[in-house]
C-alpha cells in the first residue's frame, strides 16, 4: 500500500501490505501516524466485501513493539475524519458511491469516526 489508502480512498482489499512505516516529508523520513496506519490496514476485510482479511506491516525491529501494541488495541486512537468530512463526502458523491442522504448516512455509519463518536462523544 501507499499513503493514498490513508486518505480515505474507497478501495477495499483482502490483503494490505505496508512495506514501510516511514515516509519522506520535508527532506527527512518520519513514521506514519498511527491513524494513517490504521486507515491503510482498515481497507482489508471490508464487511460488505469480505468475511476475513490480512494486514501485514513491515517495519524496523526498533518500532515492532509499537505496532504490536497498536494492533492489540493497547492505545486508544481517535478519528480525524471529522476535520475533512466535507471533502470526503464530496469525493464519494463525485464517484457516485453516495447518491442520496440515506446512502450518505450509511457511509458515515460505516466509518471509524462514527464508532469513536459513539464511544467518546466529548472528544468530538
Amino acid at each position: 500500500t501507499t499513503s493514498t489508502l490513508a486518505m480515505g480512498v474507497n478501495l477495499p482489499a483482502h490483503l494490505v501490505i505496508i512495506k514501510s512505516t516511514m515516509h519522506y516529508v520535508g527532506g527527512m523520513f518520519q513514521e506514519y501516524s498511527e491513524t494513517d496506519i490504521l486507515q491503510m490496514i482498515g481497507r482489508a476485510g471490508r464487511p460488505q466485501f469480505d468475511t476475513t482479511a490480512t494486514a501485514v506491516i513491515l517495519t524496523r525491529l526498533s518500532t515492532r513493539e509499537k505496532y504490536v501494541q497498536l494492533l492489540n488495541g493497547a492505545d486508544t486512537i481517535e478519528s480525524s475524519l471529522h476535520k475533512h468530512l466535507v471533502e470526503h463526502l464530496n469525493a464519494e458523491i463525485v464517484l457516485h458511491t453516495i447518491t442520496d442522504v440515506k446512502i450518505a448516512l450509511e457511509w458515515i455509519r460505516s466509518t471509524f469516526l462514527y464508532i469513536r463518536v459513539l464511544k467518546n462523544p466529548v472528544h468530538y
